[in-house]
C-alpha cells in the first residue's frame, strides 16, 4: 500500500520536475513498503541511499531551473532542500544505529509526507507560473 499517490494536484508545470517528484514519491513508498514489510537493515540502507541520491539530483536540477528564471524564492528552495537531506540523513543513521524501528518508522513517515506534501504543494507551487509553456 502506498503512502501518498501521485495525482495531478502536484503538477508543478513542469515535466521535468513533476516526473522527479513522482520518482521522489516513488523512492518514499517503497521505503515505507520495505519498512513495513520487515525488510532487514541492508534492504532499508539501500532505500535510504538511493532516496538521498535521488533527492539530491532533483534539488540540483531545481534549483539550476529556478536560477535560471530568477527565481526569487531561490534561496527559501535551498533552505528546505537543506532540512530535508539532513532530516533524512538523521532518519536513516538513527535506524541504522538500532533506533526503535516502530517509533522511527511513525516519525519519519510522519515526517517526509507531510514535508514532501507541504513542499510540493505549498512552496513549489509558487515557481509553477515560471514553467508554464514547458
Amino acid at each position: 500500500m502506498s503512502l501518498i499517490e501521485w495525482d495531478s494536484s502536484f503538477s508543478v508545470g513542469s515535466e521535468r520536475m513533476d516526473a522527479d517528484h513522482q520518482r521522489l514519491l516513488t523512492l518514499l513508498n517503497r521505503l515505507y513498503d520495505a519498512w513495513h514489510g520487515g525488510e532487514g537493515v541492508d534492504e532499508l540502507g539501500w532505500l535510504f541511499d538511493e532516496l538521498l541520491a535521488y533527492a539530491d539530483t532533483h534539488f540540483a536540477a531545481e534549483e539550476m531551473a529556478l536560477k535560471s528564471r530568477n527565481y526569487q524564492r531561490l534561496e527559501k528552495q535551498q533552505t528546505d532542500h537543506i532540512r530535508l537531506k539532513a532530516s533524512v540523513i538523521d532518519f536513516r543513521n538513527r535506524y541504522l544505529s538500532g533506533d526503535t524501528p516502530t517509533v522511527l518508522t511513525e516519525e519519519m513517515t510522519q515526517f517526509l509526507k507531510d514535508w514532501l506534501l507541504q513542499h510540493i504543494l505549498g512552496e513549489d507551487m509558487l515557481y509553477k507560473d515560471s514553467f508554464k509553456g514547458e
